[in-house]
């Protein structure tokens, strides 16, 4: 049971109390006249809070850490995501610059199940592709009692998180008694905005939330309603580079290079040591700045009435929607492969550190984001004692998430301008974190440094991304407990049905349309505005700021442009029919039974829980299938896959069933002093993008990335068989220090593997005769024969079409694709140690936390290894450290978090191959002062990220730089009124 009103046995007391110690009480606690002989330690705010979180982590089954409100409307972070990372083995992944998802014992977002309040809930993204992984951005704390991160399995638990299984629990109207009410405003400032290249967007924005309940008819009845508001500005600035290819010495683009190098035509310093001969070159080598606004509504009205002493009704409506707005102005070089190459560098590694290619624009491309995520919940409660020894609990909700873009069904359009007296360009990648990024030009302009001009630029093309994830969830469970009371054998027995139906469809389409494809310089000179960088942009990386080579670039207006681009080009930017449509449909009944017993084994308190869950799920995949038809070559840099104008449905049908059992063992050594043995079996459902029913081939299908994806509907959840070992001891009213060991031995990992496939219908016109003859023509000419030249003498010898396209013909090759398909083929194991420290000082006022997780697993990437592998992303050690005082009213907290670097990713945008993407090492200070001048009125001050510190990816080695961005800190001051 969760929570209930009525208790008739020692056991049902000490349930209620187990249960319901994360639930929220005023800071002042009800005063009480105690006896003569008795001692009073009255603890509020973060004291109180930690109290109650290590209440729950002693009495639970199993291993359980918690948090835990100070008080109601008051959680320790406002962002729950930044709170769960205090909890040892947690990690957090963070988007502008914001907690995000989370990652438990190096298990990333995906292989951890969120409840609200013991409910799966359904989470959407604007994509082609729904998820299982939940987006704490969405949910505001002020509502929040409390969350438990259970890291071991039980037969009462929901199914899904092999890492963890982390419920949310709100507040309820029985919580206190009557009244009680919380109003609290907050002012943020980003200094980010500060900083931003253009000054766009507010660098103070706001926050406000509300918090009232009340008990009536003797506390029969009982209204709560929560709400509040958040807006956000920040500006993301970074470096990106949108993969690096991979060769070999056997592949055509390095006999090419290799060709020109005899030929005089290029230089190669090539020093390469790499064991499997492997080679691997940069593709788009940029920079951004990213305007985000971001605006959060979050509601829940709970009502609750207790008909008779034995019975409590909730019913509750939670309402959440955040709106995200997002303005990207990048700019940068693309590097188009090794036959382009007049200069070029090779380090052991078998990197190009240092590349020169000719030819080429310094292209300007301006995004435009808008998107919005809307989350709807109803649900009904019925908790009933029914006997002294029976109580039944009946709980129901039917939950919605939807995720779409909002700019006329668009969630992102982009438009690309381009100088184009670019002679030649080179990235130098030899020793900075950023790579130098420098041109050469056509036309240099007198007494300036600035040769890129105004007139310079031609419009490219534009692009239309519109995306839906629509997903419902409808849970009904039924479950009780039954007290028993035979001494020493058995106490209770828990069991329960329950009925899951989780329906997601997802939707996206791409348009790309004419912009003149670089017909025209000139025409955009009075719409570009030139932006000069100093050192405040990336300026705390080497090869940013003052080390940039190109410390400029043009703006301009992107809704302005546009217009006048679809007036001048006959054309009209709007989202495509969807081509993407994909619903999959998860039926799971499930039922468990679990035996609880207390005794005591040579005096010594002894507590066993032993259970069983078993599950069946039938799944339903069904997706749009469009057939490509042929591939045009569109510029020198761009390509299309053309496909039908028909389309088909797929529907695909599997099923599984899993027996889950969990044996929990308690001894309580000496008094405090708690040891624990676990045992369980977790699953994790398989990623739902992997659960396709479809294959499908990249829009975009330029040389080097012919790619495509093969879903597979029948894939096997991933399930882990689980031993944790624990020693706790718990000294003080908030401090206890304790010790953890934990394994997990996890089969039916996906893997995805590649196949190299080839289609009849789709034909190479980059190999084709005219090409070969280009290459020809080049080298009688002592030119380099690059992408720029083929296709331009291509296009000049009449190989094009009337729109100035070379379209593929039956005598060109076939393409082959590099197709990849998700499998069950994988086990691996995964282990650790977890150390935490919580002390108070006495009653100075002063305490600290600290914990560490170290971990481990056979899981280790091999980055020399160039074949499909699999590996365990999110797998990292972590370690945070607080100092806390709270005394006479004043409260400050200083909270440190670092995680060491870890593979964060598998694959990348441009990298032609399976390739994989590390974040290095990153520490984060966050700091929180407020003072309350009475029981009713406080002020507050919060300090996010306040050391500025930076992220920086790359790719196989350091050297390979995939993004550095650059991150600001984030302050508030506000003020709580509660009564």
């Amino acid at each position: 049971m969760k929570h209930t009103i009525f208790t008739k046995t020692k056991l049902a007391t000490s349930l209620s109390l187990v249960l319901g110690a994360a639930a929220l009480f005023p800071v002042q606690a009800a005063e009480e006249v105690p006896a003569d002989d008795t001692e009073v330690i009255q603890v509020t705010g973060i004291r109180s809070s930690q109290a109650k979180a290590m209440d729950l982590k002693r009495t639970s089954a199993g291993v359980v850490d918690a948090i835990s409100a100070e008080d109601i409307g008051k959680f320790p972070d406002s962002n729950l995501a930044e709170s769960l990372q205090r909890i040892t083995g947690v990690s957090i992944d963070r988007q502008n610059g914001e907690g995000s998802k989370v990652t438990v014992r190096g298990f990333g977002p995906e292989y951890n199940l969120v409840l609200f309040n013991d409910r799966i809930m359904p989470t959407a993204q604007v994509s082609g592709t729904s998820t299982r992984s939940f987006d704490f951005a969405n949910i505001a704390s002020e509502s929040v009692s409390g969350i438990e991160v259970a890291k071991t399995g039980k037969a009462d638990l929901s199914s899904g998180g092999i890492g963890s299984t982390i419920n949310i629990r709100t507040s309820r109207p029985f919580d206190a008694d009557g009244l009680v009410a919380t109003f609290s405003g907050k002012a943020h400032h980003d200094t980010s905005v500060d900083n931003s290249v253009d000054g766009d967007g507010d660098n103070i924005t706001p926050e406000l939330s509300a918090i009232v309940s009340d008990t009536f008819m003797d506390k029969t009845f009982g209204l709560g309603l929560t709400a509040s508001y958040k807006k956000r500005h920040t500006t993301i600035t970074a470096a990106t580079i949108d993969g690096w290819r991979q060769f070999n010495e056997e592949s055509s683009e390095f006999q090419t290079l290799m060709s020109n190098v005899e030929s005089g035509f290029a230089t190669l310093d090539d020093n390469n040591e790499n064991p499997y001969g492997n080679y691997f070159y940069a593709r788009n080598v940029g920079f951004g700045s990213t305007d985000v606004e971001r605006e959060r509504i979050n509601a829940q009205l709970v009502a609750q009435w207790a008909p008779m002493d034995d019975m409590e009704v909730t019913v509750d409506y939670t309402y959440s929607k955040l709106e995200d707005e997002s303005h990207v102005d990048s700019w940068g070089l693309w590097f188009s492969g090794l036959g382009n190459i007049t200069n070029a560098h090779v380090n052991e590694n078998g990197t190009f550190d240092y590349a020169t290619e000719v030819g080429g624009d310094y292209s300007g491309t301006m995004t435009q984001g808008s998107t919005e995520n809307e989350n709807k919940s109803l649900g009904l409660n019925i908790a009933w004692q029914v006997t002294d020894n029976l109580e039944l609990e009946l709980d129901a909700h039917d939950s919605n998430a939807v995720s779409e873009g909002t700019d006329d069904g668009a969630s992102s359009t982009f438009f690309i301008l381009g100088a184009l007296n670019v002679s030649d360009k080179t990235y130098d990648a030899r020793s900075t974190e950023i790579p130098l990024l420098s041109a050469n030009f056509t036309e240099e302009t007198p007494n300036s440094d600035i040769h890129m001009l105004p007139e310079h630029y031609a419009s490219l093309f534009t692009g239309v991304v519109a995306g839906k994830n629509d997903s419902d969830v409808t849970q009904v469970q039924l479950s009780g407990s039954y007290f028993v009371d035979i001494p020493d054998v058995l106490d209770s027995i828990d069991f329960g049905v329950a009925y899951t139906d989780m329906e997601t469809r997802a939707f996206s389409s791409y348009a790309q349309y004419s912009a003149g494809w670089y017909s025209e310089t000139g025409i955009w000179e009075d719409d570009l505005e030139l932006v000069m960088l100093g050192n405040d942009f990336l300026g705390d990386f080497s090869g940013g700021g003052n080390d940039m080579v190109i410390p400029y670039y043009y703006t301009y207006n992107q809704t302005a442009a546009m217009a006048k681009a679809e007036e001048r080009y006959e054309q009209s930017y709007v989202p495509g029919d969807w081509s993407d449509d994909h619903t999959i449909q998860e039926e799971t009944k499930s039922v468990y039974l679990q035996f609880n017993t207390e005794t005591e084994i040579a005096e010594m308190p002894f507590s066993v829980t032993l259970g069983a869950r078993y599950e069946e799920t039938d799944v339903t995949a069904s997706s749009l299938q469009q057939e490509a038809e042929s591939v045009i070559w569109m510029t020198a840099t761009e390509w299309l896959t053309q496909k039908s104008d028909d389309f088909t449905y797929t529907n695909e049908k599997a099923d599984y069933s899993e027996f889950l059992p969990n044996l929990d063992l308690q001894l309580e050594i000496v008094d405090d002093l708690i040891a624990r043995v676990s045992l369980s079996k977790t699953l994790t459902r398989p990623s739902l993008g992997d659960m396709k029913a479809t294959t499908s081939l990249t829009n975009q299908p330029k040389v080097g990335s012919r790619t495509g994806f093969a879903g597979n509907p029948s894939l096997e959840p991933f399930s882990s068989d689980n031993l944790d070992l624990s020693l706790e001891y718990y000294y003080g009213d908030a401090s206890y220090v304790s010790v953890g060991w934990f394994n997990k031995d996890v089969e039916n990992f996906t893997m995805t593997t590649t196949s190299y496939l080839e289609y009849d219908n789709l034909r190479d016109p980059y190999y084709s005769e005219g090409a070969d003859l280009a290459r020809a023509a080049a080298a009688a000419e002592g030119e380099v024969a690059s992408d720029e030249y083929i296709f331009s003498w291509m296009i000049k010898e009449g190989y094009g079409n009337a729109d100035g396209f070379i379209e593929q013909s039956d005598g060109d090759p076939v393409i082959e694709w590099a197709v990849s398909r998700p499998n069950n083929v994988e086990d691996l194991r995964v282990h650790g140690w977890e150390l935490a420290w919580q002390h108070w000082l006495w009653d100075t006022g002063f305490g600290f936390s600290a914990n560490a997780t170290i971990t481990s697993g056979d899981t280790d990437y091999d980055v020399e290894n160039t074949e499909e592998q699999f590996a365990l992303p999110g797998l990292s050690d972590s370690a945070n450290f607080s100092v806390f005082y709270e005394k006479d009213g004043l409260q400050a907290r200083l909270a440190y978090n670092w995680r060491d670097d870890f593979l964060s990713a598998t694959g990348q945008a441009e990298s032609g191959g399976p390739a994989p993407q590390f974040t290095e090492d990153y520490g984060q200070l966050d700091l929180s002062v407020s003072y309350e001048f009475n029981d009713n009125v406080s002020v507050f001050f919060e300090g996010i990220n306040v050391l500025e510190e930076d992220v920086r990816i790359h790719g196989r080695y350091e050297e390979q730089m995939l993004r550095a961005q650059q991150n600001d800190a984030r302050y508030a001051v506000g003020a709580r009124y509660a009564f």
